[in-house]
């Protein structure tokens, strides 16, 4: 059994960096510069996801997916959790207008914050955690929604989704 603390899914800009070295074939020290950080960092950004990708493939499909570039199979992990995090969060989304509605809640938590909203507005409102906790949500996402257009199954979650729910013909 694993000890410590389970390992944090990447962020958009480490999937995006992690994306360009094994999709796009850039080398660390181009995409370092790029991303504005130093090549030891891209190495340690490399693994790290890579290990992400494979923990989550595994966790996700089993041993059966042992084959297939790094490319396809980053793109795979990213469309799988993106699945799983819509599902998680779309119930709490919901109430804040969905993913969309939810981003627009960051300019008026702003507005909150600096003291620019009225009392009678800033009384309907939910509380700012619960507000903050939407908005991050959204934009986790919409990162992840960023990265996935890049690759091959930026549509998989959608048609996934859709074969859950009967939507569609499952293939045979």
């Amino acid at each position: 059994m694993p000890r410590g603390r389970p390992r944090r899914e990447p962020s958009g800009r480490n999937l995006e960096l992690y994306h360009e070295l094994v999709c796009e074939g850039r080398l660390q020290d181009e995409v370092a510069a790029r991303f504005r950080v130093s090549q030891p960092r891209v190495a340690k950004v490399c693994r790290e996801v890579s290990a992400w990708v494979k923990e989550t493939l595994a966790a996700e499909l089993g041993n059966s997916l042992a084959g297939g570039d790094a490319g396809s199979r980053l793109h795979l992990a990213i469309a799988l959790w993106r699945k799983k995090l819509a599902g998680a969060y779309q119930a709490y989304l919901d109430l804040f207008g969905g993913t969309d509605g939810a981003k627009g809640y960051g300019h008026l938590l702003a507005a909150w914050d600096a003291g620019l909203l009225p009392d009678d507005l800033a009384a309907k409102l939910p509380r700012p955690r619960f507000v903050q906790k939407a908005v991050r949500m959204a934009r986790e996402l919409e990162e992840l929604d960023r990265v996935a257009s890049r690759g091959p199954f930026a549509s998989l979650p959608n048609e996934l989704w859709e074969i859950e729910r009967g939507l569609v013909a499952q293939p045979t």
